[in-house]
Formats: C-alpha cells, structure tokens, sequence
C-alpha cells in the first residue's frame, strides 16, 4: 500500500513524544517504587533531583505534602531555596548522580538535606562490572570524561560508608535508609530493612575490585586442618568477601598445614579462595607458621601483602588505612615478653636495645618496638629484604627457647622486634582499630573504638559466632552484623 504524505507522517514516531512517553514511564515506575518503599507519601515533603516538573507533577497528584525539584551542579545543589534551612523525608534522585565523578562528595551534600528516618531513592542504570560503558546511554552530556559507571556493589558500598543501608532494591531503583535510624522504625520494616540489608553483603559477587592507592592487594593465612580453624578460617574468608568493601575482591591465600578435609575445600572454593598445602614451619612453636605464608611464590604477583591470623574478622574497609609504602603493624597489647627477657635477647644476638619509646595498647606500659603479629601489612618490596631476617631469628630463637623462657609462645613476635632493630624498614604503627582486641575492659579507648578488624582469639562458639563481650557499642554493632550474616549464612 502506498501511503501519501500525511499518511505517512502518521506512521514515523514523534521523538519528542517517544522520549515523553518513556519518561513518563519511567517516572511512574519511580513513583511506584517509591510509594513501595515508603508507602504513606501524604504527609511526606520530597526533592526530587535531575527530573523534570512533570514528576513533580505527578508526586502532587499523588498527593505528597510538597515537593520541589533541584539539580546539580559540579557535585553542588546549585538551588538556594533547597540548601537554606530546609530537610525533606524523601529524596529522590535521577541517573546523573551514577556519572559524578566523586559520587562520595555527592552523597556527603545529600545527606545533610535528610530528616531523620528519612529516605533517598535511586533511580539509575548499573552495570553488571566495572569495565562496561554507557556513554551512549547519556548522550546529552558529554562533559564527564571520568565517566564513574558503578556496579550495584559499589553503590552499596559507597552509601555504607554513609552510613546508608539498601533498604529495597529492583531493576535499577535502590531505596536507602540510615542505618543509625533502623531502631527507630515498625518492627515489620525494621526487619525487612536488616533481611535486605544482610542479602546484599551476602553476595561477594556485588563487591568492586580493589582500587589503585595499593596496587595489586594479596591477603592471607595460614591455618590448621582441623575444626577449630577451619571455623575461624570461615570466618575471615566470609568477612573479607562480605565487610571488605573495596578489598572483598582482593585475592585470598589460606595456606593449610600439612593437608585439608574435602568439605573444608569446597566451603572455601565458594569464595574465591587459592589453597596452598604448606610444610609445618616447626613443631614446638605451631603460631611461626604463619611464616611460611610469606614464603608463597605467588607474592612475586602482588604489590602490597597483608597477613590476617585466622582469629580475626573484617568488618569494616580496611583500605584507608593500608599506605602502600611503609610496613604496617599495630603495637602489642600488653608486654607479652617483658622487658627483663628482651635485654637478655638483645644481648645475646649482640644488638643494641631500642629505648621504650611506644605504649602497648591496652595496658599502657612503655615499651621498645614490640608489635601484635595477628595483622601484618608490607609492600612487596620492603617484604623480600625484612622477611629473610624475621625468618633466620625466628629459625635460631625456636633452637634456643630457653631464651624465652614461659614466654616462649611469642616466640614469633620477639623475633619480628629483633628484625626490625637488626634491618630497620620504613614502618606505620596501625591504630587499634586496625587490630582490635576482643576483651571485656571498660577502658575509654576500647569504649571509643570502632574497629575495622576484630582480633577475638578464643572468643567464638562451635559454630563460629563471635561472643560480643566488647564494651565497645560500635564493636558490639559490627559483632552483631557479622554473626547475624554468619547464622543466615548458615541456614
């Protein structure tokens, strides 16, 4: 059939109308939701950022109480009226925050704009990794060379450190809650909320690969074949993958002495674990065979090496803290080998003393250079000349154990300060959050800690849940967390 032309410009779309119809989709779908998020939007006053007025439109029809639109601009709200006085319940947001650059600054500005108990709904494209593009997909602004594509896990991970949760998620629209202000919500959503919440760290899938600041980060451990580790093995492998943030993808190393149970294999393949079967480095001293960790071939890999004892859990990113160029380590406790036997040490490896010139962290006490060895943190190649001095006074102290008397347990801690005084290295002291000490003191530094990495030694079950002694309420609070995943982990 042949058309004439009215005819046939009947039959080509209208752009301006195909656009206006898909917004107005779009839209509709945000608003739905949205109104399944948060349900009553009556009394509720709503920003709604990088959509046109027909969505404010359409929120007014729906009945909200006010609404106002804004826009950014170079990571800014450029809008007076929204950034004088005011705070809404509900902000929604659309696509261009995805393209920030700095999408941290973005979120540090929006946070202040919201009410407690308040919510911020996302309506934008994800990609499935970090590597995929969408420029086509925004073709009306070209401006953003640093083109910023997040995956859903780094939107997760970026609206944590916010102190956001994912309290909804749905082919492309996340809806967040503070995670401060759960407590203050109905117990059906407060539920709902943690259950979404612990599905999303679950899945080690989501996470993003580690950023550059390090390089190529290898993370490891050595453990024993039999329950006891393997539960606390467990443990830090799954609270790396779920808590690490920009580390959980990092490559994991656990290293099994002598040999491994098939069932502990598979457990640990479902994580993305590289198993190394390692020799016993020596029978009178099983805690120096964490060393044989450091004598992996594969390190020649890596760029910065970090060490984990395997009673230790991650539960917060680790990375702001790792330098990259110094060997990091937190001071011990307490004065595990006093002063008196190290004098004795120092003098019978003809070296000079160092003067007490740190503070052990729980205790107090001045102290010469003597750290914790359950987090250890070396760029690679300070590693390859430190190690093979930590190794020959570690070989030569287990020969001579007399040197250390009861104190022979730490044995691989004495030789790490003898090492350090014999080949000094660039050095960081970690803070104790770095390597926080699971005890039940009241002291103001444990109450004020919110630690990244729990250091709990005994203090777990058979099932591997941790017991939350801590007088920390933060510690408490990333204790609760991580047993919570573990027990629906579990089941």
């Amino acid at each position: 059939m042949i058309y004439g032309d009215t005819q046939l410009k009947s039959r080509i779309p209208d752009n301006n109308q195909l656009n206006k119809d898909q917004n107005h989709i779009a839209y509709k779908e945000t608003l739905d939701f949205t109104h399944s998020l948060v349900s009553n939007l009556r009394d509720k006053d709503i920003l709604a950022i990088n959509f046109s007025e027909n969505f404010s439109s359409l929120l007014l029809s729906s009945g909200v109480k006010s609404c106002q639109a804004g826009s950014f601009e170079n990571l800014e709200l450029k809008d007076p009226d929204i950034l004088i006085g005011q705070s809404w319940d509900v902000i929604v947001i659309n696509n261009v925050i995805d393209i920030i650059p700095k999408l941290e600054d973005a979120l540090e500005n929006i946070k202040k704009l919201l009410r407690p108990q308040g919510y911020i709904i996302l309506n934008t494209p994800i990609a499935s990794n970090t590597k995929e593009t969408f420029y086509s997909a925004f073709s009306f602004n070209t401006t953003f060379k640093d083109f910023n594509k997040k995956t859903a896990g780094t939107l997760l991970s970026l609206f944590f450190k916010q102190d956001f949760i994912c309290a909804k998620e749905k082919k492309g629209f996340f809806g967040f809650v503070r995670r401060s202000d759960i407590k203050h919500y109905a117990p059906p959503k407060k539920k709902a909320y943690i259950d979404k919440y612990l599905s999303s760290l679950s899945n080690p899938n989501k996470h993003q690969e580690p950023v550059k600041e390090t390089g190529k980060l290898m993370i490891g451990c050595v453990t024993e074949n039999n329950s006891k580790y393997q539960r606390q093995t467990l443990n830090l492998v799954q609270s790396i993958r779920w808590f690490g943030g920009d580390i959980s993808r990092a490559d994991i190393y656990v290293c099994i002495v002598e040999k491994a149970d098939d069932d502990f294999l598979k457990e640990l393949n479902k994580f993305g674990v590289f198993v190394r079967i390692v020799k016993r480095f020596n029978q009178n001293h099983p805690q120096s065979n964490k060393l044989r960790f450091f004598e992996l071939p594969e390190i020649d890999f890596y760029d910065t090496i970090m060490f984990l004892d395997c009673d230790t859990i991650i539960v917060q990113d680790p990375l702001r803290y790792i330098d990259g160029k110094s060997f990091q380590a937190e001071i011990a406790a307490g004065a595990t080998v006093p002063h008196e036997v190290f004098k004795d040490l120092f003098n019978y490896y003809d070296l000079k003393i160092p003067d007490r010139s740190y503070t052990t962290t729980l205790s107090r006490a001045s102290t010469i250079w003597y750290c914790n060895a359950g987090v250890l943190i070396f760029p690679k190649e300070i590693l390859k000349s430190f190690f093979p001095v930590w190794r020959n006074y570690t070989e030569d102290l287990i020969k001579n154990k007399h040197l250390l008397n009861n104190y022979f347990q730490f044995c691989e801690q004495a030789s790490l300060t003898l090492s350090f005084v014999k080949n000094p290295v660039p050095f960081k002291k970690l803070p104790m959050k770095m390597n926080f000490p699971l005890v039940g003191r009241t002291s103001l530094a444990i109450q004020q800690c919110d630690p990244v990495i729990i250091h709990y030694h005994h203090r777990s079950d058979e099932s591997g849940l941790i017991h939350n002694v801590t007088k920390s309420p933060y510690a408490k609070l990333r204790i609760q967390e991580f047993n919570n995943l573990l027990k629906k982990y579990s089941h």
